[in-house]
Parts: C-alpha cells; structure tokens; sequence
C-alpha cells in the first residue's frame, strides 16, 4: 500500500482519534458505470492517438470488481481508507492500438470523511490510483513486470470521490451497506516508449456486508 495513502490518514486524523467510539470494517461489491472519456496515447516517433475512448467495466470477470474499508467512527462522522479495484477494458480500439486495459486495476485509493448525520449518510474522499495496465499499442507490448516491487502497478494520479450510503443494522456488530459513490480520477500509464493519459470518471452502485466493534 503506498506510503501516501497512509500519511495522508494519519495527518487528517490526528484530531480525531481520542474521539473513537467504533471500529468499522465492510466489504463490497455491484456495478460501475465509466462513460465516455478522452484517452491520449504518446509514443516516441510516433502521431499522438487522441480518441474518445469508450470504457467497459466488467465488472463479473476476474478479478471481481469490489471495495473494501477499515475505519472508525463516532456516532456523527468517521474516517476510512478503502481500496475501489475499478476496472476498465477499451472497446473502440483505434487500428494502432491492439489492447488497452487497466485491469488489474484501475484500483481507487482513499481517505474518506464520513458524515453521518443525516438520514442518508455521505462521504468524501481523495488519494491516488495505483494501477496495472495492461496494453499494447503498435504491436508493441507493455511488460507487465515494470512498476513498484516489478509486480505492473504504478502510481498514477489523483482520485477524488463523493458518495451517499445507506446502513441497515441486523445485529449490534453487522449491518448491511448500500452505497451509491461518484469518482473522478486521472491516471498517467506507461506504454512501450511512451504514456498514456487515462483519466476515469465512474458511477458506482454496491452492496455488501458491514461489522463494528
């Protein structure tokens, strides 16, 4: 996990902390929706591919897409760190670009402010994408061992999220988690002798299990 990610929850936290009441855990997963979004392929030599690329989440196909968040809270707000594992697959591919994915994947990291004192709660959140593109563009394929610790993933660009949720309690310890979130994210890829710009915005729709302790 990068080291920002935490740095950052620490430092907006640290007011916070003596104030906890709950731990939280929940665990996610549903639909993405990507809509159209500009895509911007540079490699040296060579024309820059600009096209208005055309996204599909799949979120079925392995690896499943979900989210998973550890954090605390009182009884009016919280923090959280949660991991997004979005994925997006190109389907209208220009003729110079054989496959373009970030699917291993365009995994969404951040810090969250919960505010829970409304009937329908919310949460804001902002960090960084780490993602695992998976390309080749002029028959020119991307080796998949590059990145941090050569296991394909980088540090990409910012994310920023909002998000209404809903929680439902069972017992004292579970409840179940609806959650409707928006985010908005950029990230800057590697290809064969040059980059991609891939920014992503994407409606997510989940549900799935919740505890406290």
């Amino acid at each position: 996990m990068p080291k920002i990610f935490l740095i950052a929850l620490l430092l907006m936290c640290s007011t916070f902390v003596t104030s906890i009441t709950k731990w939280r855990m929940n665990f996610t997963t549903g639909l993405s929706y990507v809509p159209p979004v500009p895509l911007w392929v540079m490699q040296e030599n060579f024309r820059t591919i600009n096209t208005w690329a055309n996204y599909e989440s799949a979120p079925l196909k392995l690896p499943p897409y979900y989210s998973a968040r550890p954090g605390f809270e009182n009884d009016q707000r919280g923090w959280e760190l949660e991991i997004n594992h979005l994925k997006v697959y190109l389907k209208n591919k220009p003729s110079e670009i054989d496959r373009f994915s970030i699917s291993h994947g365009y995994n969404q990291l951040t810090v969250n402010f919960l505010n829970k004192d409304g009937r329908f709660n919310s949460k804001t959140g902002f960090d960084v994408v780490a993602a695992h593109p998976e390309n080749s563009v002029r028959g020119k394929k991307l080796d998949k061992n590059g990145g941090f610790f050569k296991n394909g993933y980088y540090i990409a660009g910012p994310v920023v999220q909002y998000g209404v949720f809903k929680e439902i309690s069972v017992t004292k310890y579970f409840y179940l988690l609806g959650e409707i979130p928006v985010s908005a994210a950029y990230a800057r890829v590697p290809v064969v002798n040059g980059k991609a710009h891939a920014p992503v915005v994407a409606l997510h729709l989940q549900i799935g299990p919740g505890f406290r302790l």
